[in-house]
């Protein structure tokens, strides 16, 4: 019967319910109401949880959900968790699939969970959703509590999104978008992520199952590795030995671990000084992403905004430079590797940059100068291949040129 009960709790799916092997009705329910997740932390049974509230009502379904409220010594003592005062930041438990026999929301996995949150001094909603619309059921849910924070006590622009396995397909999608700028991080469980959008500001925690299926894992993986490239703020848990629900599977250490790790990664995320932290040099970040996606233009345009605020500083130099190249503004490019080696970075490829730029630029004494700079540095070393650049192809009959060489 355990295995039975596992197995029903593996995908928060109707479909996995449906070839689940048949079990009463009642044992059922219970297994389903009574289990937890793997870590308990002191005050989960304190906390206080208003059930069965309506958020929505539609075509004469009642659509509820459970909120639970922040502990109060939790709050007292993180309280730059709250960026209005007295508001606590807001964590929503993802209803993807709909099920409602029982109801998603008030299964125990879900019900441990938000108790985890409130204890941790956040506020935690669980809730209904319609198996044909629970993309329309999220937005009314989240429209609710914000048009609602005041009565629910929550910061209505400070809110996460925590999904997992058939659920993640749609809390990926809410959270990803760059509209809902209310979502100040998530966290994406076991499951298959919707690519429709990519927010690199927002902070994302991956829960990664080593033991889960190879397709699932395979588009998770596909997922951390585009959002690195665009230099997302990601954090990635893998759990080598960890099963699909590894946070009520498997009662090891490894994954308690991982769920404290997710609550601490919530709660600072949800904080005005970490979202300030963030914040920290955006226009560089930027510029790299810009940069990254081959969009010299956007390169151009956010190097230029953080060279107004940090003009001595020479790390977005090579990346506009690059952009001015592959622009074919040859002169422009030269003129930002060349002050980019004269700031001291990366001085051997950048001044070897520099020159390549002013001989395509046609500045003959200007070009030599550079690379002779570039080779003084010790690093440029491949003589044949610096002598057989196409860029420097305007050089070749110049002594200077033949003579570095040689």
């Amino acid at each position: 019967m355990r295995l039975i009960r596992r197995s029903l709790l593996l995908l928060a799916g109707s479909l996995l319910l449906s070839m689940s092997p048949p079990i009463a009705e009642a044992q059922r329910v219970h297994d389903l109401l009574g289990e937890s997740a793997v870590l308990v932390l002191p005050g989960m049974e304190s906390v206080k949880v208003d059930t069965g509230l309506v958020f929505r009502e539609v075509s004469g379904q009642k659509l509820k959900l459970d909120f639970f409220r922040p502990l109060a010594e939790a709050g007292r003592s993180e309280l730059s968790n709250r960026s209005i005062a007295g508001r606590a930041p807001l964590v929503i438990f993802v209803n993807g699939v709909g099920i409602d026999s029982p109801p998603l929301r008030r299964w125990g996995i879900y019900q441990s969970w938000g108790r985890l949150a409130a204890a941790s001094g956040m506020a935690a909603v669980t809730y209904d959703s319609r198996r044909d619309a629970p993309r329309e059921d999220l937005e009314a849910l989240v429209a609710h509590l914000r048009q609602n924070s005041g009565r629910y006590g929550i910061d209505p622009d400070n809110i996460a999104i925590w999904a997992c396995s058939a659920n993640l397909r749609h809390g990926s999608w809410y959270a990803l978008n760059p509209a809902n700028t209310h979502v100040k991080t998530a966290v994406f469980y076991y499951g298959g992520i919707d690519t429709t959008h990519l927010r690199t500001d927002l902070p994302i925690l991956v829960g990664r199952a080593g033991l889960d299926n190879p397709g699932t894992n395979a588009g998770m993986d596909a997922f951390v590795v585009r959002a690195i490239r665009r230099n997302a703020a990601l954090t990635l848990i893998n759990i080598p030995n960890g099963r699909h629900g590894f946070d009520l599977m498997d009662p090891e250490e490894t994954s308690r671990d991982a769920v404290r790790t997710t609550l601490a990664f919530l709660k600072a995320n949800l904080t005005p000084e970490m979202r300030e932290a963030r914040q920290a040099r955006d226009a560089l970040r930027r510029t790299v992403e810009r940069h990254g996606l081959q969009d010299w233009e956007g390169t151009i345009e956010a190097g230029k905004a953080w060279l107004e605020t940090h003009p001595d500083d020479p790390q977005g130099r090579p990346l506009m430079a690059d952009a001015y190249y592959n622009l074919k503004r040859f002169r422009e490019a030269a003129a930002a590797y060349e002050s980019a080696g004269d700031a001291g970075l990366n001085r051997g490829v950048t001044y070897y940059n520099a020159g390549c730029a002013w001989a395509l630029a046609g500045e003959r004494d200007r070009a030599i100068g550079n690379l002779e700079k570039a080779m003084a540095t010790g690093f440029i070393t491949d003589r044949r291949a610096f002598g057989n650049d196409p860029d420097l192809a305007s050089l070749r009959d110049d002594p200077r040129f033949r003579k570095l060489i040689e």
